[in-house]
This record gives C-alpha cells, sequence and structure tokens, in this order.
C-alpha cells in the first residue's frame, strides 16, 4: 500500500498564480477588490506583481510570451501557477521522466531561469525552490513599489489551499 505521505516531487504548496489579460486594468481591478495589493514589477518584462497575506499574483503583458498567446486565446484568465518545491531540478528532472513536456521560458539577462512543464491548455506549470525571504524570485527579478508593505493583509486571505485545473472531458487518463 502506498504511502499516504509520500511526497516524490517535493511539493511545499503555491508560489504563484500567473493571468494574463490583452486590457490593462480588467485584471488589476478585480484583485483590488479582494484586498490584493501591487507590490512590484518584473526588471525587464511587462509584468506585475500583487500580494497578500502569502498569496501571490502575477499579471502577465509580455508581447509575445506564452502569456500573450494564452490571453489571446482564451480572454482574460490564469494562464499559468508555479508550485514551491524542494528542490525544482529533482522535481523537474521527474516530471520529465514521467511523461511531461518541457515548456522554455525566454529570459533577459540577469533572470533566473524557472523550470516549466506544459500544463493542460498549454499552461506553463513552474517548479520553484527560491521562496525564502531575500532570495526568492521576486528579490531577484522584480523591483519592489518604495515605501510599499511587501506582505500586506488586505482583506485577510494568507495562502491558497487548492485549485482546479479543469480538463476535457475523456483527457483525465493523458494529463494524469
Amino acid at each position: 500500500m502506498a504511502d499516504l505521505f509520500e511526497n516524490p516531487m517535493g511539493l511545499c504548496g503555491f508560489e504563484f498564480i500567473e493571468f494574463s489579460s490583452r486590457e490593462r486594468g480588467e485584471l488589476e481591478q478585480v484583485f483590488e477588490m479582494m484586498g490584493f495589493s501591487r507590490i512590484a514589477r518584473h526588471r525587464s518584462k511587462d509584468v506585475i506583481l500583487f500580494r497578500q497575506g502569502g498569496i501571490n499574483l502575477i499579471i502577465n503583458y509580455e508581447p509575445n510570451s506564452p502569456a500573450y498567446y494564452f490571453a489571446e486565446e482564451h480572454g482574460p484568465s490564469a494562464c499559468g501557477m508555479a508550485f514551491r518545491v524542494k528542490d525544482s531540478h529533482v522535481a523537474y528532472a521527474r516530471a520529465l521522466e514521467l511523461g511531461a513536456q518541457p515548456v522554455e521560458i525566454p529570459v533577459g539577462p540577469m533572470e533566473l531561469r524557472l523550470p516549466a512543464i506544459k500544463g493542460i491548455g498549454g499552461a506553463p506549470l513552474y517548479l520553484i525552490d527560491r521562496f525564502e525571504e531575500g532570495s526568492s524570485i521576486y528579490d531577484i527579478d522584480f523591483i519592489f513599489e518604495e515605501g510599499d508593505d511587501r506582505h500586506p493583509t488586505g482583506c485577510g486571505f494568507k495562502v491558497i489551499d487548492h485549485l482546479t485545473h479543469n480538463v476535457y472531458r475523456g483527457r483525465m487518463d493523458y494529463w494524469a
């Protein structure tokens, strides 16, 4: 019998949810109404970070990126998500061994290369092992707003405990 607490991928929770939209202002307004605050922007890409408690939401407006094309096809939506893992290299290698398809995300100078695999609908699933304060992906790839709280409490949301990643009827075996 399988160990119910076996965790071969070393999952530690969610790191962020990535959203995309062709129209500025649509998602920002919704996030702010839910108590999220804009706290940073990406150093070299058209990407914005919103946070509340331990929840990170990213809006990606970068032209010609996977997020851009996802928004073009699906409209304003969640276009990717990131999982915290103990070791991103180990988790990535294991995912590929099990049949996952790699996703190449273009990086600029001095940016972190985040390992990602193809999720449902082509959404990238990032594997992140840099989430400690001071050495997180945000500390390296983002510029924080001056004087703003990096950990706003907002409406009191603290963590994401689960998400639904919908699968077309008859495709569960393929994605599992």
